[in-house]
This record gives structure tokens, C-alpha cells and sequence, in this order.
């Protein structure tokens, strides 16, 4: 089986509304297979790394895109492929 890791950094591509105040909060990327189960039909196995704190895009530096690189170095013989998730208002 074909096996994804998603690095979620932040962005609104990672928010849902809070039902109680309609402001956007953090999506709990480790529940993503049980709240989006069109995922189930790919036959993938999907593991999610997500910052912590998330990463508002606009702080994004250097440093952070050095952190992805070395997080995907150490993890590259566990994977198949990666997805790296970020936001895009900078």
C-alpha cells in the first residue's frame, strides 16, 4: 500500500468553522481519513505531521522551509511521497 506523509505548516487549508462562534479553528489532521472518507477509496495509508504551533505563512522563512527539508530527509525511507501543506496570504 501506497503510504503519504502530510506536513501540514498552517494556513487556512487546515481551519474549520467552530460551529459555536463561526471563527475558523485548527483541523485535527490526524482525524483526516475519518472526516473526509472519499480519502478511503484511494488505498493509501496517510500519517499526518502537523506544527506545532501552526505557522502563520507570513512568518515563513528560511529556516522553517530547511526544517520541512530535514523532516522529509529523515522520514524519506518510511514514505512513498509527501504532501506539504501551508498557507498563502503572504
Amino acid at each position: 500500500m501506497t503510504s503519504i506523509l502530510i506536513i501540514y505548516t498552517g494556513g487556512t487549508i487546515g481551519m474549520v468553522n467552530d460551529p459555536k462562534t463561526g471563527a475558523l479553528i485548527p483541523f485535527d489532521f490526524a482525524q483526516i481519513q475519518r472526516n473526509v472518507p472519499e480519502l478511503e477509496r484511494l488505498n493509501y495509508h496517510l500519517d499526518v505531521h502537523s506544527f506545532d504551533p501552526i505557522i502563520d505563512s507570513s512568518n515563513m522563512t528560511p529556516l522553517i522551509w530547511a526544517e520541512l527539508a530535514q523532516l522529509i530527509e529523515k522520514r524519506y525511507d518510511d514514505f512513498d511521497g509527501f504532501v506539504i501543506l501551508h498557507g498563502s496570504d503572504t
